[in-house]
């Protein structure tokens, strides 16, 4: 990453702390159904007194908050009733855990169910933090759903790692913490299926440091844990976000956070663990092989759902066919690049390892440009090959996406080092990539 581009991420994730519209709204909509009280006066940065204290918030006052910088952070000066506490933390995912077979084998496979909520209970849970989570519960709850999630799956991986005391406490913390940010990014760009552009994908990039931000300034936390949060988009490969951080530069929180994360997104989105065994074969490079393989032995033994594999897999294999065949191409305008040591390899080299990863992905599965009409009939004919197969297609759609996310976000710095002719071809086979993903 350069560095005017890690300067980027810092302004977007400071401005969206200092200005936090979007947080302020959430709040004050809250205030509307709970009763969200000032534990003091609220001063704006000019010395206008805002807020008297024991004032009761709601939404006539947003657009002062929103429209005035402050003194200090607003849920700093802000009570909720019946906030998120580390009891309430425990009971709900206690409940997870009960509701759901796949959930409850997993905490079962540590040896005691209780362990987790048991060891939530002893945190420390600051105001500052436990505001937060309370507007994450109340206003966004997909995104308090996640985080729970995330601290189980997480929890699990950090008891087969042997994390015990002051790591696993700060394991628990980075966890539950660690996309506290997007509550100060616009809701809209979070949910959106639409295709993003550059500067609001950036938004989503300063996340992690939005996070890193509001957990270092909370006293009596572990700077482990803001530092596990900061990294817990980074991958092992260099691939990841904000700062492109390679192999030992990644700390073990935040690979068991990261591993953490995408297990979650990926089990609340299908709720099948055929995705993840995918995900393994697809990220050897991008996550630590030996969390994978607590993954692998966490997960592999849940009951499969049942995919039916029908015809409609023959054009989306097609697709995936085309898409690979003019990639070779753009690989044969480039010629040796990929091998030699310039600055272009190193910048080109996050798309040659994704590409081969998912090629050969698909060579193992059995995947031949010739043949696909067979494959599709060997897969309608046999369900767990129809599994299968949807489970790869699934993983190499979210693979392209990450790519395509990728190659937008470094496109400046490989459009200077391409000649005009190298550029046409990575414009071209982008654009095709992005019409293949617009009918996903």
């Amino acid at each position: 990453m350069t560095i005017a581009r890690n300067t980027l991420y810092e302004d977007m994730a400071h401005q969206s702390i200092e200005e936090a519209p979007h947080y302020v709204t959430a709040i004050t909509d809250m205030a509307d159904h709970k009763e969200v009280i000032s534990s003091e006066d609220i001063y704006t940065t000019n010395g206008i007194k805002l807020i008297t204290k024991n004032t009761t918030i709601g939404g006539s006052q947003r657009e002062g908050l929103i429209r005035h910088k402050l003194c200090k952070p607003i849920d700093q000066s802000l009570i909720v009733q019946n906030g998120v506490t580390v009891d309430s933390l425990a009971r709900e995912v206690t409940r997870l855990i009960k509701e759901n077979p796949n959930l409850q084998y997993l905490a079962a496979f540590n040896g005691d169910l209780r362990a987790l909520p048991q060891e939530l209970v002893l945190l420390v849970l600051s105001p500052h933090i436990a505001f937060k989570l309370t507007v994450a519960k109340e206003q966004h709850p997909h995104l308090y759903q996640h985080l729970l999630l995330v601290t189980l799956i997480a929890h699990y991986l950090a008891v087969r790692k042997k994390l015990s005391g002051t790591d696993m406490e700060n394991l628990l913390c980075a966890a539950l913490f660690h996309d506290l940010g997007e509550l100060h990014i616009n809701p809209a760009l979070l949910n959106s299926t639409n295709h993003l552009s550059e500067t609001e994908r950036c938004h989503i990039y300063a996340h992690p440091i939005a996070s890193y931000l509001i957990v270092r300034e909370v006293a009596g936390i572990d700077p482990a844990v803001s530092t596990a949060i900061l990294q817990h988009h980074e991958r092992q490969d260099g691939s990841g976000y904000p700062y492109g951080l390679h192999g030992d530069q990644i700390g073990t929180i935040a690979r068991i956070v990261s591993v953490a994360d995408v297990c979650a997104s990926i089990f609340a989105r299908f709720g099948s663990n055929l995705r993840l065994a995918t995900l393994m074969r697809l990220n050897v490079k991008k996550y630590d092989p030996e969390l994978l393989s607590f993954v692998h032995e966490g997960f592999g033994r849940m009951t499969n759902c049942t995919v039916a594999a029908n015809n409609t897999e023959l054009p989306r294999l097609e697709a995936v066919s085309q898409l690979f065949e003019t990639w070779s191409e753009f690989r044969a305008v480039l010629g040796l690049l990929a091998t030699d040591s310039s600055s272009l390899a190193g910048e080109l080299e996050f798309m040659f390892d994704r590409m081969a990863n998912l090629r050969s992905m698909l060579f193992q599965f059995g995947f031949d440009p010739g043949s696909l009409e067979l494959l599709v009939e060997i897969a309608m004919a046999d369900p767990q090959i129809a599994n299968e197969l949807t489970a790869v297609l699934d993983e190499l759609d979210w693979q392209f996406i990450d790519l395509e996310r990728e190659i937008c976000r470094r496109r400046e710095i490989i459009r200077v080092v391409l000649n005009e002719g190298e550029n046409h071809h990575l414009d071209s086979w982008t654009k095709e990539l992005l019409a293949y993903l617009a009918t996903r």
